[in-house]
């Protein structure tokens, strides 16, 4: 009888490990694709922010010229 039970304690607790793992495996690839996406709206907006900064000087050239 007690085999019976530890057998069965195994199998459920391999069953646990497999879909632990497979919710790893999906956080880990989730967090990493929000990461990347993260980043690549960070340079975007770096390098607005750095063509708003260029056009302001411009205008501020433009009006100290006149």
């Amino acid at each position: 009888m007690s085999k019976t039970d530890w057998k069965s304690k195994a199998t459920e607790n391999a069953r646990d490990k497999k879909r632990l793992n497979k919710t790893i495996r999906e956080v880990t690839k989730s967090r990493d694709e929000w990461k990347a996406k993260s980043i690549r709206h960070k340079a975007r907006a770096d390098k607005l922010e750095a063509d708003l900064q260029k056009l302001k000087k411009k205008l501020i050239e433009m009006l100290d010229i006149q």
